[in-house]
């Protein structure tokens, strides 16, 4: 292969293996999420694997944030359906100056994050209301075609409604229920946003 050839392609892999974090544009996922609370929506309703799936609607949701980390394996044995998990990034944390100091991880239906301390460091409060980790749920084949495409690194577009769940058995039992949150600032249990996803956007830079 001549050597300019060579080299060529050298720069090609070299770029390909770039870490994701240098391709994030800051400007791209400055906005904050859009929620409007709803009141009296009608359930979302459907069969799921002879379990019954009750969704009640609380507040229509869009959100733009570049994907952190992703779950779809062995989540739970809920995943029939919530079938992924997507931690979302956006304005002062989805900055590769400031990404390049972090560390995330996806497991249990927690996403955890690190910082090293450097500088530049948003703060623990910055970066907890501006990292957001979802349950999905998809409302179409189309739509959960487009959640398999998504990759760590891919600046993702989500529309749909935030959603309390209840699953109930075919006695009528409840087995599972949770509730979504309607809040950026929240922690721990309780604070990952519940979604019904009706469109999806994926962009790879």
């Amino acid at each position: 292969m001549p050597r300019l050839a060579l080299a060529a392609l050298l720069l090609v892999l070299v770029a390909g293996c770039r870490d994701w974090r240098s391709r994030v544009d800051p400007a791209l996922a400055a906005a904050e999420p859009e929620q409007v609370l709803l009141s009296g929506e009608q359930a979302i309703e459907f069969e799921a694997k002879g379990h019954r799936v009750t969704l009640t609607p609380r507040a229509t949701y869009r959100i733009t944030g570049y994907a952190v980390d992703t779950s779809r394996a062995l989540l739970d044995e809920w995943d029939f359906v919530l079938p992924m998990d997507l931690a979302l990034a956006w304005g002062p944390v989805a900055d590769p100056e400031v990404l390049r100091h972090m560390r995330f991880h996806l497991s249990g239906r927690y996403v955890s994050w690190w910082h090293d301390g450097k500088a530049p460091d948003p703060g623990q409060a910055a970066i907890q209301s501006h990292l957001a980790n979802h349950h999905l749920v998809p409302a179409s084949e189309d739509v959960a075609r487009e959640m398999k495409r998504i990759r760590t690194g891919d600046r993702v577009t989500l529309r749909g409604k935030l959603v309390d769940l209840k699953i109930e058995d075919r006695s009528g039992r409840v087995a599972f229920q949770s509730r979504t949150s309607l809040s950026r600032d929240d922690i721990g249990s309780g604070a990952c946003e519940q979604m019904w996803v009706e469109a999806v956007e994926v962009d790879r830079p």
